[in-house]
């Protein structure tokens, strides 16, 4: 265990870090103000943070930072270690983000919105209405609310914790980013940290997380990644496996 945690070390290190970037958003969090109006270009940047790391775009990010790690010095065998290691922790961060929110039932920041503009009794209501009654609420408040956060508003109406566009960026930045630092590529590192804050802090304004949910995936993601094996058993079997259907083939 102590010689995967060592392998780990810089992933590690780098979530540590991230959690003490994001702890200061507690404090920025109280001067969002949701019903404000907003400029285009501040509603794009962080609409393009968070589709980044959401269903829309996460696997271009992922081909991006899979392009990236070509210039890096990797055997065969241990790129094929760290594909299943990255499968198997995407796996479980996805499929256990939505059994926590359907566990912890958390509202949305922006449903206390809605309750505050007295479109429902209480945030929890929220969940009680259909699909369309649910749009027709946003719809209703969205002549006070900017555009830019209203249509997240519509495409997310399950419960907040944890941020699974969080999840992500914290599984890119512990996996990614702890091999860019083992290879010493220090401004790819950076460059990681600087979009996963900006993917946190982007699901902060546009209303959909509380910094608790923030600070909950990263520790979600720092244990599963600690716990995680390293894979060169399981990639050393399947490099086997290959290299004999090779020889079979030919």
């Amino acid at each position: 265990m102590k010689s995967v945690l060592q392998a780990k070390r810089n992933g590690l290190l780098l979530l540590v870090i991230l959690l003490l970037l994001i702890a200061p958003m507690t404090l920025l969090v109280n001067h969002i103000e949701l019903l404000s109006p907003e400029s285009d270009f501040e509603g794009a940047t962080f609409t393009i943070l968070t589709n980044s790391a959401g269903s829309g775009g996460f696997l271009v990010t992922l081909a991006v930072l899979a392009i990236a790690t070509l210039t890096l010095k990797m055997t065969p065998k241990q790129q094929l270690s760290k594909v299943i290691q990255l499968g198997v922790i995407l796996l479980i961060g996805f499929t256990a983000k939505t059994g926590l929110k359907h566990l912890t039932e958390s509202p949305r920041p922006y449903t206390e919105v809605l309750s505050h503009q007295l479109l429902v009794p209480n945030p929890a209501h929220f969940y009680q209405l259909s699909a369309v009654q649910q749009e027709s609420v946003i719809n209703k408040v969205s002549e006070n609310v900017s555009h830019w956060r209203t249509q997240h508003w519509m495409g997310e109406t399950d419960y907040s914790f944890p941020s699974g566009h969080t999840i992500f960026a914290a599984i890119c930045v512990a996996f990614f980013g702890g091999l860019f630092l083992d290879h010493k590529r220090y401004a790819l590192a950076a460059t990681l940290m600087v979009w996963a804050i900006g993917v946190a802090y982007s699901r902060l304004w546009l209303g959909m997380h509380r910094p608790i949910d923030l600070i909950g995936s990263v520790l979600f993601v720092a244990l599963v990644y600690a716990l995680l094996p390293s894979m060169d058993g399981l990639s050393g079997k399947i490099g086997h496996v290959l290299n004999l259907n090779k020889r079979c083939f030919y």
